[in-house]
C-alpha cells in the first residue's frame, strides 16, 4: 500500500494556512456537504468525500480561472462564491463549464481550453469523478497538456491501494503527479496551492491524486477540519449554527422564488 504522506509540500514561504483562510475552508466546506446531501449524484460510489477535494481545490482560483465540474455536480459552482439560488438554477455560471458525461472528456475539453488561454496565467481545474482505476482513457490529454505545459490541473478519485499519482504513472506521460489524502481538506489544500502556482509559472500540469488513506481517526473530513479550528482556539459553535442558517435560508428563498 502507498505510504501517506505526512504532509503537503509548502507552496509559499508561509505554509501555515491562516486562520481567517481555516475558516473560510471550513463554511466553504460545510456548505459544500449540505449541497451534496441535498442533491445526490448518480454513479460509482465515491471513496473520498468530493465536497473535501473540491473545497480545498476550487478556492484557490481566481475570477479568471474555469473550472471543469463532474456532470451534474454543481459543488464547483457553489465552492467559486456563486450564489445558492444561481447554483441550483440552470443557466450557465461564470467560470464554470458545462460538465462532460465521462472523465475522459472532461480532461480532454479541460485541456483544449487550457490550450486556448496558453501562456496567460490563466488555469484551469479538472475533475475525474470517482472510481478512477487506471490513466489508460485519460492519457492522451494528460500527455498533451504535458508536452505544451499547460495550465491546468487534474484532479483523480481513486482507491487507497493504487497509486496513479506516482511517478512510476505519471513520469510516462511527462507529468507531475502528487497523491493526497482526499478527506483532508486542508492537505488538498496546500497540494492544490503548490499545483497552482506551478501552473500559473508556466511550468505545466499536475495530476493530484485524491485518495482515502487509512486513518486512526475520523474520515470525515468536517469533522477534521473542526478539529484544527478546535485547536487552534478558534470558535466552532457559532460558525456551524450561522451556516447552516444562512444555508437554510438561501434554500428557503430560492423556493420561493420559482
Amino acid at each position: 500500500m502507498p505510504r501517506r504522506p505526512s504532509a503537503a509540500p509548502a507552496a509559499t514561504p508561509h505554509p501555515l494556512i491562516s486562520n481567517d483562510r481555516l475558516q473560510h475552508l471550513y463554511v466553504t466546506l460545510l456548505r459544500t456537504r449540505l449541497l451534496r446531501t441535498r442533491n445526490r449524484l448518480a454513479g460509482p460510489a465515491a471513496l473520498v468525500a468530493r465536497e473535501a477535494i473540491v473545497t480545498g481545490t476550487v478556492t484557490h482560483l481566481e475570477d479568471s480561472d474555469t473550472v471543469m465540474p463532474v456532470a451534474g455536480d454543481r459543488l464547483a459552482a457553489l465552492a467559486r462564491g456563486h450564489r445558492l439560488k444561481r447554483v441550483l438554477g440552470a443557466a450557465p455560471l461564470a467560470g464554470v463549464l458545462s460538465g462532460a458525461p465521462t472523465a475522459e472528456a472532461r480532461f480532454a475539453i479541460a485541456t483544449g481550453y487550457a490550450m486556448a488561454r496558453h501562456g496567460n496565467r490563466q488555469v484551469v481545474l479538472a475533475f475525474s469523478g470517482a472510481g478512477v482505476t487506471s490513466l489508460d482513457g485519460l492519457g492522451a490529454s494528460l500527455a498533451y497538456a504535458a508536452k505544451q505545459k499547460l495550465g491546468v490541473i487534474f484532479v483523480i478519485e481513486s482507491a487507497a491501494d493504487d497509486d496513479l499519482g506516482s511517478a512510476r504513472h505519471t513520469d510516462l506521460l511527462g507529468l507531475y503527479g502528487i497523491p493526497v489524502d482526499g478527506n483532508d481538506v486542508i492537505a488538498i489544500y496546500r497540494v492544490a496551492q503548490e499545483a497552482i502556482l506551478r501552473a500559473r509559472r508556466g511550468v505545466g500540469p499536475t495530476l493530484i491524486e485524491c485518495k482515502p488513506w487509512p486513518l486512526d481517526g475520523t474520515a470525515d473530513p468536517v469533522r477534521r477540519l473542526e478539529q484544527a479550528l478546535e485547536r487552534r482556539g478558534l470558535p466552532i459553535d457559532k460558525l456551524k449554527e450561522r451556516t447552516l442558517a444562512a444555508f437554510q435560508r438561501e434554500l428557503g428563498a430560492g423556493r420561493r422564488k420559482r
